[in-house]
């Protein structure tokens, strides 16, 4: 029997103010409508094949003997001194965003400007937090933009062997760099949030970078509801 979800008083009140923050202002509508309710799969190309070039192939030969994500982040640091590994805890959740921002190279962590504040009341929406979950970047080097393809495939190296060393139940990709990195798909992120996305036996639920919900706040229910469908494939 799957015990049911009870949440506390500070859990509860953060999902409601996450509510409001979206613009929640009813809490029964006059349609019933099935939110939780399994949608089908997407078209992606998740084993696209992509062009090996020698910037790739040269992270492939520094990341294939990390053994640890302590050694992945040292061999990091050492071909990009900019870069900024990660944030959180290893576990079965993992966060995947863009890239860091000039706040977050200044902060010295990744998720320190004003997206990854509303990253931290989106988490606390669900009872999660950096204390059990685990947040990193396709891109893991600072840059002006959101990241090129040609920057988002020579980090490609770096991103698998992360995964594949924090070994996540699910992820979450925030945003359309993160997606295509994750699934090879460059169908909008409009079309690829709220579908569910089987990558290496990892699920992946695509939905909007925080800094696109600051930009487009109308947005935040739909996050809302990936959110909830990411907490459901957690339990």
């Amino acid at each position: 029997m799957i015990a049911e979800f009870q949440p506390d008083r500070a859990e509860f009140a953060a999902a409601l103010q996450w509510l409001v923050t979206a613009g929640v202002d009813t809490v029964v509508g006059e349609v019933p409508f099935a939110w939780l309710a399994p949608v089908g799969p997407i078209s992606v190309a998740i084993n696209a094949r992509r062009e090996v070039t020698p910037v790739v192939a040269r992270a492939t030969l520094v990341t294939i003997n990390a053994d640890s994500l302590s050694a992945l982040a040292a061999a990091l640091i050492e071909a990009h001194s900019t870069a900024l590994f990660a944030d959180g805890t290893p576990g079965d959740a993992m966060v995947i965003g863009d890239r860091p921002t000039a706040a977050d190279a200044a902060a010295g962590r990744v998720f320190a400007d004003a997206a990854g504040a509303m990253l931290d009341k989106m988490l606390a929406a669900i009872a999660r937090s950096r204390g059990d979950t685990y947040l990193a970047n396709a891109v893991p080097w600072p840059g002006s933009g959101s990241a090129t393809p040609a920057e988002t495939a020579a980090s490609a190296p770096y991103l698998r062997r992360q995964i594949t060393l924090a070994r996540p139940k699910v992820i979450l990709a925030l945003g359309q760099a993160a997606a295509t990195a994750l699934t090879g798909s460059t169908v909008g992120i409009n079309r690829q949030r709220g579908h569910w996305v089987e990558v290496d036996d990892i699920a992946v639920m695509p939905t909007f970078h925080p800094a696109h919900l600051l930009r487009h706040p109308a947005h935040k229910a739909l996050a809302w509801a990936d959110l909830c469908a990411f907490r459901a494939r957690l339990a």
